[in-house]
């Protein structure tokens, strides 16, 4: 039976302020801070975010302090901790605050003296360049979820023959593969059915043709297995972890089995949702599965605005930074407190 699981769920975040330098002028004899406007966490609901500055803050004069705050709803505020990473990032002025901060029920602020009043109006120290300041903050927000255990994997049963399933049981078999130190037998007939690189590897004078025998090494010998008893029939492997799915469809690639790699990307792009949808779309960019990758982008950006993502931070980071350009930035105006 499967049990609950506990998934880390992550939203990007980021803004940039905009301050015109007359502004900060404005604020500086007040006390008073100058914010960003409130962004909605774009995939978790009820809550929202926001970055600000106090130019000469009013219980620490003389001094100014950058600011980040979140605000949640009071139906979220006793059951959601917030796990915060963010940088806060003024270019001119080569400044980067970076923070990892737990937001509980009780806290919802977090601020840091940036400099001295007369430091940050000083235009040699760059924090004000144009006539206007720039703070740029990005970041991702975690929360733990609930969720049940993958499905276990089952292929559909319309390519696989019978007649593989009682060659399996057959004691004559006349190849083995090897991993890890560990051998499974197959029939080369099979093999070479299936699989245009193992038939090519039989029509030649290489050495694996000569000795029956190969030596994989970029794949553990449980998933070599599993691999080669697909090839004969999908019961002999009932059971699957995601993980161990996401490896058959990089071997499936690579031996080009094209039929079985097909019905498994479908598979998977079946049990695709917030918990799956970065381990799926590595896999797919690993694997060359097309169909995949474009279902898990399209998923990813159907998120955006409806709910949290597992395990953001281990998505192919050229496919995230391509992902994420300008897409969860907002750029905002100052306002007065």
């Amino acid at each position: 039976m499967d049990t609950a699981v506990t998934r880390k769920l992550k939203c990007p975040i980021a803004i940039e302020l905009i301050i015109p330098e007359d502004k900060l002028n404005e604020e500086k004899n007040s006390g008073n801070g100058l914010f960003s406007k409130w962004f909605d966490a774009s995939n978790i609901s009820g809550v929202k975010y926001c970055i600000g500055i106090y130019p000469n803050r009013f219980n620490a004069k003389g001094e100014s302090w950058i600011h980040f705050e979140i605000k949640k709803t009071k139906e979220l505020k006793n059951e959601l901790n917030i796990d915060a990473a963010f940088n806060m990032t003024i270019k001119s002025a080569n400044y980067v605050l970076k923070k990892h901060h737990i937001f509980d029920e009780e806290e919802n602020i977090v601020e840091e003296k940036l400099c001295t009043t007369e430091e940050l109006f000083d235009h040699e120290n760059r924090f004000i360049v144009d006539g206007k300041m720039t703070i740029y903050m990005d970041g991702i927000l975690t929360i733990e979820k609930e969720a049940e255990n993958e499905i276990l994997l089952e292929f559909d049963d319309s390519s696989d023959s019978k007649l593989c399933l009682a060659l399996w049981k057959q004691e004559n078999k006349d190849f083995t593969i090897s991993a890890d130190g560990k051998e499974v037998y197959a029939h080369k007939n099979v093999l070479a059915a299936r699989s245009p690189v193992f038939s090519r590897m039989f029509e030649t004078a290489m050495k694996e043709a000569k000795e029956n025998k190969v030596d994989i090494q970029d794949f553990t010998f449980d998933i070599v297995e599993k691999a080669i008893k697909l090839c004969y029939h999908q019961s002999l492997v009932p059971y699957s972890t995601l993980e161990e799915k996401t490896k058959l469809l990089q071997f499936f690639e690579k031996y080009y089995i094209q039929p079985l790699k097909d019905e498994l990307e479908m598979y998977l792009i079946s049990v695709l949702n917030e918990i799956t949808v970065c381990r799926l779309t590595n896999a797919a960019l690993l694997s060359n599965a097309t169909k995949l990758e474009m279902k898990c982008t399209e998923f990813l950006k159907s998120c955006l605005k409806t709910k949290p993502i597992a395990d953001f931070d281990i998505l192919d980071k050229d496919f995230a930074l391509n992902f994420l350009k300008n897409a969860f930035c907002h750029v905002s105006e100052c306002e007065t407190d």
